[in-house]
C-alpha cells in the first residue's frame, strides 16, 4: 500500500508512526542517483542512501547543509542530520526513536556526498571494501562535502563502521545485510531488510557485465520472494524493454580488451588516458594486461594502495609532495612520461592537464575511460574531447555502462519475483511492470507499506 505525503512537510511526522514498516521515498524517485530513502519500524529506523543527484547540466549543487535544504536538494531529516549544523526553519530532535543507523551501499557521489552531515551519534555503515574507497577518496577533502561542524576526533571524513561482505547488522528491531553486487564502484553491495514483519531488497546500482556479475547474481537468488524490492532504473531511463540498443551494450572485458589493443596498435605515439578512481577494478586490469607500462598520478595509486594493498608505478606533479604510503621505487618522474612515446601509458587526469597538457605532443593518443565529463548529456564533454583534437591528440572513448542494461533489469524482476516493486534511480519508473505483484511509480515523500 502506497501513499502520497507532502515533501515541503517533516516526513518523519507525515504520519503517526505504528508497529508496521514503513518505507519513505524521499529522493532519487525520478532522477538518476540522490537515493535518500527511510525503511521505519516502530521506534527504530534507517537511512539509505546519502548522495546528491549528479546533474552537470543543473549548475552547482550547494556544499553546505543549509544550502542544500534551501534549494530542495534534500529535507531536512531531525535526528539524522547534524545537530550542531543550524538550519533556517528547522530544530533538530531526537524523534522518540529508540535506534538510527545510515548504511551507503557504494563510493559514488550520488551516493555518498552527505555522509559528513550526518549526527556524529548517528552510526554509518558501509561495506569495509566501500568504508576504505571513501576513506582513500577523500583523504584530502573534496571527495565529500565537507562538514559544517568542528567535531573532536574527525579528519576529512567522519567515522565509518565497515561490514564484511554478507554481514549483517542489528538497528533494534531492523536486521540489515550488505551483500556484494557488481558495479563500477569498488566494494559496492546491495541491502537485505528484513523487519518483524517485512523483507526488502535494495540493489543499490549492480550490473552483470562486470568482472563480478556473480556476485549480483547471488544477491539477487538471496532476495527471491522478498515483500518489497527497491531497484535502481537508470538503464531503462534512455530506452524503452524491446527497443534496439543505440550503442552496443559492452562489458568490462570488451573495455580492457579495446584498451589494450588500442595501446598495441599505436607505438611509437604518446599515449595518456584518464579514469574514475572509485573504478578499481578497471584499472587494476589495465595494469595486468597493458603492454605498456602503466602509471597513475600519486592520488590515485593512494587509493589503489589504500583499497587493495597493491603498490603502482606513478608519478607526481611539480610541487607535490611526497606520498609516504607509496613505494618510492615505483615514482616515474613527470619529464620522462612527457618525453616519451613508447614505454608508458600514463594517467593524465584534471589536474594533470591543467599543469601539462600544453606540453603534450602532438600526435598521441589519449583514453578516456570512464572519468568525468561521462558523456555527451555533460556540457563540459564536447569542449573536452575538442580540446584534444585541437591539439593533435586523437581522443578515445572507451567505457561500459555502471548498471544493468535493459532486457537484464527487465530480468531482475524475473529473478526476485517481488510482492512489491519499487523503482528508483531513475528517470522512467512507469516502465518497469512486475507480474507478480504490484509496481509503485515512486513521487518524493511517498510512504509504501510493503
Amino acid at each position: 500500500m502506497a501513499s502520497n505525503a507532502d515533501p515541503t512537510h517533516d516526513p518523519a511526522h507525515a504520519t503517526p508512526v505504528g508497529e508496521r514498516t514503513r518505507i519513505t521515498l524521499l529522493r532519487g524517485t525520478d532522477t538518476i542517483g540522490g537515493n535518500l530513502i527511510l525503511v521505519d519500524y516502530g521506534r527504530d529506523r534507517i537511512v539509505f542512501d546519502f548522495g546528491c543527484v549528479y546533474d552537470p547540466a543543473s549548475g552547482s549543487t550547494p556544499q553546505d547543509l543549509p544550502g542544500l535544504v534551501a534549494s530542495g536538494v534534500v529535507p531536512y531529516l531531525p535526528g539524522v542530520f547534524d545537530r550542531d549544523v543550524p538550519v533556517p526553519g528547522h530544530a533538530w530532535r531526537d524523534e522518540d526513536r529508540d535506534h538510527v543507523a545510515v548504511f551507503v551501499s557504494h563510493a559514488h557521489l550520488d551516493h555518498s556526498a552527505m555522509i559528513n552531515l550526518i549526527d556524529p551519534a548517528v552510526p554509518l555503515y558501509m561495506m569495509e571494501d566501500t568504508r576504505r574507497l571513501v576513506r582513500a577518496m577523500n583523504a584530502a577533502g573534496g571527495f565529500c562535502l565537507p562538514a559544517g561542524a568542528r567535531h573532536d576526533g574527525w579528519d576529512h571524513t567522519r567515522p565509518i563502521i565497515g561490514v564484511p561482505a554478507g554481514g549483517q547488522v542489528t538497528v533494534g528491531s531492523i536486521r540489515v545485510m550488505l551483500m556484494p553486487v557488481d558495479h563500477d564502484a569498488y566494494g559496492a553491495a546491495g541491502f537485505r531488510i528484513d523487519t518483524p514483519d517485512a523483507a526488502i531488497a535494495y540493489t543499490g546500482d549492480l550490473r552483470f557485465h562486470g568482472w563480478h556479475g556473480g556476485d549480483s547474481m547471488a544477491f539477487l537468488a538471496a532476495n527471491r520472494g522478498v515483500d518489497a524490492l527497491i531497484m535502481e532504473g537508470v538503464s531503462i531511463s534512455f530506452r524503452e524493454p524491446g527497443e534496439p540498443a543505440v550503442e552496443p551494450e559492452t562489458s568490462e572485458a570488451d573495455v580492457l580488451r579495446e584498451l589494450v589493443g588500442l595501446v598495441e596498435a599505436n607505438p611509437g605515439r604518446q599515449i595518456t588516458f584518464d579514469y574514475y578512481p572509485t573504478d578499481v577494478e578497471r584499472v587494476r586490469h589495465l595494469i595486468a594486461f597493458s603492454p605498456r607500462r602503466i602509471v597513475l598520478t600519486s592520488r590515485s595509486a593512494s587509493v589503489l594502495a589504500a583499497v587493495t594493498g597493491e603498490q603502482a608505478y606513478y608519478y607526481r606533479l611539480p610541487g607535490e609532495r611526497t606520498v609516504d604510503t607509496l613505494d618510492p621505487g615505483m615514482e616515474v618522474d613527470i619529464e620522462r612520461l612527457i618525453a616519451d612515446h613508447h614505454d608508458y601509458c600514463w594517467q593524465l587526469d584534471a589536474r594533470a592537464q591543467d599543469r601539462v597538457f600544453d606540453r603534450l605532443a602532438s600526435g598521441g593518443l589519449h583514453l578516456h575511460t570512464g572519468a568525468l565529463p561521462l558523456g555527451d548529456f555533460d556540457p563540459a564533454y564536447e569542449p573536452f574531447m575538442q580540446r584534444f583534437a585541437d591539439h593533435g591528440i586523437q581522443p578515445y572513448d572507451v567505457n561500459c555502462s555502471g548498471h544493468a542494461y535493459v532486457e537484464q533489469a527487465v530480468g531482475i524482476i524475473d529473478m526476485v519475483r517481488p510482492r512489491t516493486l519499487i523503482p528508483v534511480h531513475g528517470e522512467r519508473p512507469g516502465r518497469y511492470h512486475n507480474p507478480y505483484g504490484s509496481t509503485v511509480i515512486p513521487r518524493p515523500g511517498m510512504i509504501v507499506e510493503p
